[in-house]
Formats: structure tokens, C-alpha cells, sequence
């Protein structure tokens, strides 16, 4: 891990902090109950790029893993030291990722790269037929600004979290991609730092979302568009079959204008025909509801911002993160129902850590079946409520929540858990 330099921008090298010189980082293929054990060393000084601290801590994001594997954000690699991360992957097959987590500093650190993939995968996955190989892509879709060198712009916007006019995937600005006319499985994840996306095809073409965060849906749901948070990922099914050898079609991002820069994502180039044995089973993967009758305790966390819009601070209950306090204590083996309260008016992703979570209502209305699997990440409305049930299985000690735009979690809007035997 260390500052380096990357061509994103023809022609310029842009400093990036990079896992093995590159961001996104290599992306890391694991399997469901097979140890994988990751070390990091740090290159870099004491302070780094955007003025952020040089120490540093990796979370493998939505890992069950034991407490101390888990990033905590001052378990701190310094520079110059390594950490070793062991990883059961005692967990559904899925697309984790791994980012830099530390306190104060983790929207700088991802900003200039602390991020990349980790793909854990089953031979039940295996198994089902999906689109694989060559035709399974992992996208990591971020936003940047840069400046007149090529250099990356970063102002650390507390008030709306930090968002920029250039998308990049997997690194590279609004890349193209051959594809034959057949289906494809596209491995998404939104790894901005507070930027929204609502996904959708330029032709309009539906596509089948067969997972989320959590791994494999109980079904494929249909849909023509699919908005994702920062942080949450899609595992989605899409067919270039019905278009044209020599013609293209973009992934776009509807939730902007189409006139803007931050509209295009990539764009998928029919270069061919290819033969095709994959298949979308109509059942995916079972999945059993937790039930609230078995929940036995309420916990409840209301977010709101504090200090003016000048100087915003974000918090839970009224107080900001301290790592000496404890939010809330449950026992291990428990179901536990927590409800998010926003009293913003703005979109906060709430993201838990330690065992995956379902969500029973937003607003009092059961999620969309494309979200209605395993979740790490909520989105609470504003003004409104997300409940989610959880069960506390395996690990004890102190894990965290927060929201996932990361300049609200670097300022105060994070708070921790503590599972008790």
C-alpha cells in the first residue's frame, strides 16, 4: 500500500494511495469455508495525499469476521508496519470489498484509491449455471474530480459528502467493453463516497437483479432500473442479445440528467455472437426470513445534524462516534430489531458491520423484492424510518455502524456495538 502513480487521464499521471501500485486494488477470489488470510504493508508516510493521515486500517466490508479482523478505525496499520487479516469466509457466497476504514480520514483514504474487490464464491453458486468466466465482469463505479494536472480534487464536504463531474470504472474513466450477443453477469458495486446511482440501460432494455450485498436473491427480479446507495453492490443479469453486431448500448446513470457528465457510465460494445449455455434459474438460492416475534430487543438510533450547515456535525441519538462509548450491547446467539430515523432531508446508507441484516419496512412499507435478501446496507429516507432485524451469530466484541456517505462517517456519524457472551 502507497501513494503511486496511475495514467487514468491520457497523457497524465494521476497520485493515487494504491494497493500493489493500482485502484481499485486486486481483486481477491476467495471461497465460502476456506480461510483466506491478507497482509497489508504500509508505504506510506505520515501524512499523505489530501493531507490525511498515512496510518491506515482495512475493513473487508460486509465479512463476517472476528472483532479483531474487522478494521476496527483505530487499529491502525502505521506506516512503515504490516497487519495481517484472517478471514473464515464462514459466510453466503457474495461480492464483499475491502476499504480503508480509518477514523477521521476513511473518505480521503478511498478518494485516492483504499478500495478494491473481494469475490467470495460456493459450489452451490457454482452449481446453478449463471453466466461465467470471461462472462462475469466485476464493475467498481466511482466519481472524481480532477484538476488541470490530472491530479485528484478532494474538499472533504461534510454537509452533502464528497461527489465529482468524472465516473470512473474499475479505474477508468467511462470505459467501453465488447460483448458478444449473449447474457453477461455484471458484479456491481457503488464504491463512491457519497454519490447515489439509479442504474438503467440507454436502450431501456430490462435486466434481472439476482443479488445484493448479502449474495444470491431467493429469485431473479426483473426490472429496468435499480438505484444503489454507496457501498451497496448488484449482482445483475443482463442479455446483449436482442442488439445489433457493430452496435452499443451504456450503462447510465438516471438519477442525473442526461446532459451532465455524471449520466454515462460505460458503454457495452456488441462486437459479435458467442455461444450461450448460461442460465438465470427461476429459483436462486432459499432464504429464510428472520422472524420479529423472535427479536429480544428494540434498539432505536435517530439521525440528525448538528453545528449549522457550515460546519455540520452528524450524529446518532445526539452524540457523535467515541470509541469509548458502547451503543448497545447484544447478546450473542439474539435477534435484535434496530430502527433508523432520519431527521435530515437527504438519503443517509446506514451500513452495519459483523452478520448480514434483513429489512422489514421503510416507512412502514416492505422493501422491493430486489432488497428484500440478505443486506449490510439501509437506505433511511428523509424524515422517515428503515427497520432492520439481525441475528448476532458466531463473534463477540466490538463492531460499528454507520452511514456509508464517508465524509458523514469521518464526521461523527458513526457509533459501535459491542456482542456480549
Amino acid at each position: 500500500l502507497g501513494a503511486a502513480p496511475v495514467e487514468i487521464i491520457p497523457g497524465k499521471f494521476t497520485s493515487v494511495i494504491g494497493f500493489n501500485g493500482s485502484t481499485p486494488g486486486p481483486t481477491i477470489r476467495a471461497r465460502t469455508g476456506r480461510t483466506a488470510v491478507v497482509t497489508h504493508y504500509n508505504g506510506l508516510p505520515n501524512t499523505t495525499l489530501g493531507g490525511a493521515t498515512g496510518s491506515c486500517t482495512i475493513h473487508l466490508h460486509g465479512a463476517h469476521v472476528p472483532a479483531v479482523d474487522d478494521g476496527y478505525p483505530t487499529n491502525w496499520i502505521r506506516p512503515g508496519t504490516r497487519r495481517t487479516y484472517t478471514y473464515p469466509n464462514n459466510q453466503l457466497s457474495t461480492m464483499l470489498w475491502y476499504h480503508d476504514h480509518t477514523m477521521d480520514d476513511t473518505g480521503p483514504h478511498v478518494w485516492y484509491g483504499m478500495a478494491g474487490l473481494y469475490l467470495l464464491s460456493d459450489d452451490f453458486e457454482d452449481s446453478l449455471g449463471l453466466p461465467s468466466g470471461n462472462y462475469e465482469v466485476p464493475l467498481v463505479i466511482q466519481d472524481r474530480n480532477f484538476d488541470a494536472n490530472g491530479q485528484l480534487v478532494y474538499t472533504r464536504n461534510r454537509m452533502n459528502g464528497e461527489t465529482g463531474d468524472t465516473i470512473l470504472v474499475n479505474g477508468v474513466i467511462q470505459p467501453y467493453f465488447n460483448v458478444a450477443k449473449r447474457k453477461y453477469r455484471l458484479r456491481i458495486l457503488n464504491g463512491s463516497n457519497a454519490r447515489f446511482y439509479t442504474l438503467a440501460f440507454s436502450n431501456g432494455q430490462s435486466f434481472q437483479v439476482i443479488g445484493m450485498e448479502g449474495g444470491l436473491l431467493s429469485k431473479p427480479v426483473t426490472v429496468t432500473s435499480l438505484r444503489l446507495a454507496p457501498a451497496e453492490r448488484a449482482d445483475i443479469v443482463v442479455s446483449f442479445s436482442g442488439i445489433s453486431v457493430g452496435s452499443n448500448v451504456a450503462l447510465v446513470n438516471t438519477a442525473v440528467s442526461s446532459t451532465t457528465s455524471t449520466y454515462n457510465i460505460m458503454r457495452f460494445n456488441v462486437t459479435g455472437t458467442a455461444s450461450d449455455n448460461s442460465v438465470v434459474p427461476a429459483n436462486l438460492r432459499p432464504f429464510t426470513k428472520l422472524n420479529p416475534a423472535d427479536a429480544v430487543a428494540n434498539r432505536s438510533f435517530t439521525v440528525s445534524m448538528m453545528g449549522g450547515m457550515s460546519n455540520p456535525m452528524w450524529v446518532f441519538n445526539g452524540l457523535g462516534f467515541d470509541p469509548n462509548r458502547i451503543d448497545a450491547q447484544p447478546k450473542l446467539g439474539t435477534t435484535e430489531i434496530w430502527s433508523f430515523t432520519n431527521m435530515s432531508m437527504m438519503d443517509h446508507p446506514i451500513h452495519m458491520h459483523d452478520n448480514m441484516f434483513q429489512i422489514l419496512d421503510i416507512n412502514g412499507t416492505p422493501p422491493p423484492a430486489t432488497h428484500a435478501g440478505w443486506k449490510d446496507t439501509v437506505i433511511v429516507p428523509p424524515m422517515g424510518t428503515a427497520r432492520v432485524i439481525k441475528k448476532f451469530e458466531d463473534y463477540t466484541g466490538l463492531y460499528m455502524f454507520h452511514c456509508h456517505m464517508l465524509e458523514h462517517e469521518d464526521y461523527m456519524l458513526m457509533s459501535q456495538f459491542k456482542v456480549v457472551p
